[in-house]
């Protein structure tokens, strides 16, 4: 039982006040490990008057289990330890206290070699879950911090990436200005060549009828028709205006590049802005075309979405980036498909490949900073981090479904209104 003042041997005594003093809880236990004794800093720390700690066995405030849910090895406490004459110090533990809560504490215990009074194990606890939450907060404020350091270091890869791009996009605006002016020149100055060749053939065509009075000149005939041979008029005439008609076409083409260059950057125009996604998947089609044509045909399914408000120099970039990705994806020869639709609230853009698809595992990761699966050398795994970045800056989603050795296929919808009725 707990012992009084007044009931204390006196060579006891000034132990006891030792004890009744101390910062720490001290609990008296016997053989059976029913409580024998409690100083006041035990009452506090679990809650309970003398009286009801006193007989009762130390298991009964001990959890019966820890706080992870496995049972003590044989449902026996750290104070078994004890049966064995051993003795625990500072070890961790949690007593329930009288309303039922949990407390944390560091625990020791230690046999008394001369049993007294019925005691023979002291053991002392310390309230440590203020402890303990501080260092879980601590612990939590840290894995925030690495949180944050993470979400400014991808942050920042992006601004790179988002401006290496705008400076990419600044220098093919440029180019294509500079392109633009001597390519309109030759343009107009092969229509002209093709308008005087035309002329200056149909002007031989005449002198060509006065061959046939010339019978009498035999010497001056001869020479026309001797010269006619050696430069192959025949083909001359043929083969001069077909040079010229493929020099306006290949023109034309370089024009076109020019202009989807231009359309492509949108270097001027690099706000919000009213434009066609299918215009700008036409124009970063043409932009990468080296890179498709020699590993897939590209199939259009247009749907012929409406105009949105965008930036569409970032989405451009996004379908560039999808577009690479489907011909990385195609190990020798295969199919991307570039497909569109809309409903009532939204537009979206498919980019689907024949590919050797992407693993499970790597699924949930795609979208990291940093994550590639391809070779040294061949990605810095920001492509789809950036693309995925633009499109939640629209307000959009953007939606990937894989299966390995069959290929991918990619999603971005975009909401049709940048600000729908209701949203600020």
């Amino acid at each position: 039982m707990i012992m009084d003042e007044s009931r204390r041997p006196i060579g006891q005594h000034a132990a006891a006040l030792a004890l009744d003093t101390m910062s720490e809880g001290v609990l008296g236990i016997d053989g059976d490990r029913n409580i024998t004794y409690a100083n006041p800093a035990a009452l506090v720390i679990l809650g309970y008057r003398y009286d009801e700690l006193a007989g009762r066995n130390i298991h009964d405030l001990l959890q019966p289990k820890r706080r992870d849910g496995r049972p003590y090895p044989g449902n026996e406490s750290q104070l078994a330890w004890l049966d064995k004459g051993g003795a625990i110090y500072f070890v961790e533990d949690v007593f329930w206290n009288k309303d039922g809560n949990p407390i944390d504490v560091e625990m020791s215990a230690v046999p008394l070699p001369e049993p007294e009074d019925g005691t023979s194990a002291i053991v002392v606890v310390r309230d440590v879950s203020e402890r303990k939450e501080n260092r879980a907060a601590l612990l939590k404020a840290f894995e925030d911090l690495e949180v944050l350091n993470k979400n400014l270091e991808t942050a920042h890869s992006q601004l790179l990436q988002s401006e290496k791009m705008a400076s990419i996009g600044q220098l093919a605006a440029g180019v294509a200005h500079e392109i633009n002016n001597p390519i309109g020149f030759v343009n107009s100055n092969l229509g002209s060549l093709k308008s005087q060749v035309h002329a200056l053939l149909a002007v031989i065509s005449v002198y060509e009828r006065a061959e046939r009075v010339l019978s009498g000149y035999p010497d001056l005939l001869e020479t026309i028709r001797q010269t006619k041979s050696e430069v192959d008029f025949t083909f001359l005439q043929k083969d001069i205006q077909e040079l010229i008609a493929e020099s306006l076409e290949g023109v034309g083409r370089v024009k076109k590049i020019v202009d989807n260059l231009r359309d492509f950057s949108r270097a001027d125009r690099s706000e919000w802005h009213v434009a066609n996604l299918e215009s700008g998947l036409e124009s970063t089609l043409n932009i990468v075309w080296n890179e498709l044509k020699y590993k897939a045909e590209v199939r259009r399914e247009y749907a012929g979405v409406p105009e949105i408000e965008c930036i569409a120099s970032q989405l451009n970039q996004v379908f560039m980036n999808l577009l690479i990705n489907a011909a990385q994806a195609i190990e020798e020869r295969g199919v991307i498909t570039v497909r569109t639709g809309f409903d009532a609230n939204a537009v979206w853009v498919e980019v689907e490949d024949t590919g050797k698809g992407i693993k499970a595992e790597h699924m949930h990761r795609i979208f990291e900073p940093f994550f590639t699966t391809k070779p040294v050398g061949k990605g810095t795994g920001l492509g789809l981090s950036l693309a995925y970045g633009i499109v939640q800056q629209h307000k959009g989603k953007l939606d990937v479904k894989s299966e390995e050795g069959k290929g991918t296929v990619f999603r971005v919808t975009l909401p049709r209104e940048r600000n729908p009725a209701g949203e600020s």
